[in-house]
């Protein structure tokens, strides 16, 4: 079955009082939902060589999603 594993990424700013959030799409492939929702390792590394491997952004959430998952917003 096809997995979409999606990060919530958080940046912090000192100017603002709450983090900004974003969701991101980490992967989506064929996979179990329990490999999914055991891949806190693998998407920490994820977040170590992308555009969001810095102190400023966290992970608030992940979330497995069956089948082919669209951002909210996105076109």
């Amino acid at each position: 079955m096809q997995i979409t594993v999606v990060a919530m990424m958080c940046h912090t700013l000192a100017s603002i009082p709450q983090p900004v959030c974003r969701e991101e799409i980490v992967v989506k492939d064929d996979m179990p939902m329990q490999t999914c929702m055991l891949s806190q390792a693998a998407i920490a590394d994820w977040k170590g060589r992308s555009i969001f491997a810095g102190e400023q952004w966290t992970i608030g959430r992940i979330k497995c999603v069956p089948g082919d998952y669209v951002i909210k917003g996105a076109a």
